[in-house]
């Protein structure tokens, strides 16, 4: 699907067609919109504010009209992020070229909007970028009352707005309090007080849908917004602010009250295409089922016969071509179904293949795969290891001939399979061993647990857990709660990153490893050496690191971000996506991450033996 062209196509219809879709309603839906409306144009008025600072050239002046500017655009984040994502791109999208995974036909997009402003005036700002400034603010400006005529207030329903809020309560959760998009400013805590301001507004026009939850219920969510607003306004230093606290007592506790009353109240999350989701989004982020497992299945369906002979597959050396290789030589159970090697081994028993194995835990939740995201499904990667002559076997269509030729699994296959044709067996091979990889969830770790209140942390962990999501900026990449670049809030695609990753781990000689990465699978200039992000959950079971395992330990890991990645090396692409600057923790510092790191381990390990 062409998502962009839809959506650009929308923009223009509604602006041509206004006055015939433009309806009189009443009720909390028309005041959401009159409420965005009108704090649209005063972020209108903020940019026009920043504008006229610009001619002066008083760096403390237009540095505070920015962030005045920043939180009149969270106050709406909401809304606009939700109906008008198109526009929230420019407004305020990344501050380098990017590429997003669910608009592959738009290629690579130069940066624009708001975080690239900040780049100008933040840490400092110099006479020689008034010009860029300039363009760039005039161009936001631009955008911004662009925005307001696409009124759409059609869509502005109750099932949506509450859909909306639920979105940003994640984004919050997952984003904000990290910093993301204020990186160099460091006033993403006073944008989350901005936003969460946004959402007690729209929450305030709910008053009767608000009346599903108890008299309790309500009085309770009013004094967790009215506490967590003083919170954020009390503890307003970024590398100190207590993150799990304020997700475990505030965010947590809100999110699962907005979601009680979208249950209680029927109502869905968007089904658009536009709008596809992983996340169940009726409750908090660590909740129990809170990610749907089968939402990739596609046009597949799964079974207890299919999961079963999926199983049989991945453990049975009969599918390669040799008969001595299965699935689990290199995704092994005992290694969180990893091979503990710095890259595989090809299926001739001893030469190297060019990339390490990752794990299976949770490949079940990420769109696109391999470490390149060249695949879109399970079954199509499947596919592609048992059709490639070093992996497997060379031909997929010859391994699923032989398999089902075996007694152990003819009368098995029947049972999924009714009904199938000799030319469909190569396929439903293939979505076997993927419903089988389905069923391989572990979101039952000690952070899990934790996350859901049984406060199972010590001091350290925690620290380790607040510097991940703050300081480290770890979290800026491996979204919380997958830990992977599956992008909140609605973890649908996975991002890839390029960090600059050395050939050997030699900080003398040190030399870019030459695997271009997702360039080969796009020939997009800015994918050259780029990587998706892998998941850290099992982290310390999945040694040794990196696509090409160069790093035994994660200790080495945090040594190499910490110095910049690449950058620290002196070998970083120019476009490293990673920031160049060093992050300067302490070895605690570190330690502490890592220990946080060890408590995403997951005892569900043992429910899958070979």
């Amino acid at each position: 699907m062409l998502r962009i062209s839809i959506v650009t196509g929308l923009f223009f219809f509604s602006v041509a067609t206004l006055s015939f879709l433009t309806r009189e309603s009443t009720g909390p839906a028309a005041l959401v919109k009159e409420y965005y409306l009108n704090q649209a144009a005063n972020l209108e008025q903020e940019v026009m504010a920043l504008q006229q600072l610009i001619p002066g050239g008083d760096e403390k002046k237009m540095q505070r009209q920015f962030l005045k500017m920043r939180r009149a655009y969270k106050r709406i984040e909401t809304i606009t992020a939700y109906y008008f994502d198109f526009f929230d791109l420019k407004l305020n999208g990344p501050p380098i070229p990017f590429f997003e995974e669910e608009e592959p036909d738009m290629g690579m997009q130069q940066p624009a909007g708001m975080q690239v402003i900040e780049g100008l005036l933040f840490p400092k700002y110099t006479a020689t970028s008034k010009e860029r400034l300039s363009g760039f603010t005039e161009d936001l400006l631009s955008d911004t009352r662009m925005m307001q005529k696409t009124n759409e207030s059609f869509a502005f329903n109750d099932e949506y707005i509450f859909d909306a809020v639920m979105e940003e309560l994640y984004r919050i959760t997952t984003l904000g309090i990290t910093g993301s998009d204020s990186q160099l400013a460091m006033n993403g805590l006073a944008e989350c007080w901005a936003a969460l301001g946004g959402v007690r507004t729209i929450l305030s026009f709910y008053k009767e849908n608000l009346e599903q939850l108890s008299a309790d219920k309500r009085k309770k969510l009013q004094q967790i917004l009215d506490a967590a607003e003083g919170y954020l306004q009390k503890n307003t230093g970024f590398n100190s602010f207590d993150r799990m606290q304020f997700i475990l007592e505030y965010l947590n506790p809100v999110t699962r009250l907005v979601g009680e009353v979208k249950k209680q109240r029927g109502f869905n999350d968007n089904r658009s295409p536009l709008y596809y989701s992983t996340i169940i989004k009726n409750n908090t982020l660590f909740t129990p089922g809170a990610f749907n497992v089968n939402r990739y299945l596609d046009d597949n369906t799964t079974s207890a016969e299919k999961i079963e002979m999926g199983r049989k597959l991945f453990f049975d050396t009969k599918l390669s071509s040799d008969g001595k290789r299965s699935c689990a030589t290199c995704h092994d159970p005992r290694r969180a179904f990893t091979d503990g090697l710095a890259t595989s081994t090809a299926l001739d028993g001893h030469s190297p293949l060019t990339r390490n194995a990752p794990t299976l835990w949770n490949v079940a939740l990420q769109r696109n795969l391999f470490l390149d995201s060249r695949s879109n499904s399970l079954e199509d990667q499947v596919m592609q290891v048992l059709n490639n002559a070093r992996e497997m076997h060379g031909s997929a269509q010859d391994a699923a001939k032989k398999i089902i030729a075996f007694p152990a699994y003819t009368a098995l296959y029947i049972k999924a399979y009714a009904n199938a044709t000799p030319e469909m067996a190569a396929a439903n091979i293939c979505n076997a061993i993927a419903c089988y990889e389905r069923t391989l969830v572990a979101l039952d770790s000690k952070f899990d647990k934790q996350m859901r209140g049984q406060r199972l942390f010590n001091s350290n962990e925690t620290s380790g857990f607040n510097l991940f999501m703050g300081k480290a900026k770890c979290g800026n990449c491996h979204f919380t709660p997958l830990f992977s670049g599956s992008k909140p809030p609605r973890f649908y695609f996975n991002e890839s990153e390029v960090i600059g990753v050395p050939e050997k781990n030699n900080r003398v000689t040190s030399k870019l490893d030459g695997d271009e990465g997702r360039f080969a699978a796009t020939q997009i200039p800015i994918h050259k050496f780029a990587f998706k992000t892998p998941t850290l959950r099992n982290i310390a079971l999945t040694a040794p690191y990196m696509h090409n395992g160069v790093f035994k330990t994660l200790e080495e890991v945090m040594d190499f971000y910490n110095k910049g990645g690449g950058r620290g090396l002196k070998i970083a692409p120019t476009h490293q996506t990673l920031p160049f600057e060093e992050l300067r923790l302490s070895p605690r510092e570190k330690k502490n991450i890592i220990l946080f790191l060890k408590t995403l381990t997951d005892t569900t390990l043992a429910a899958h033996p070979a």
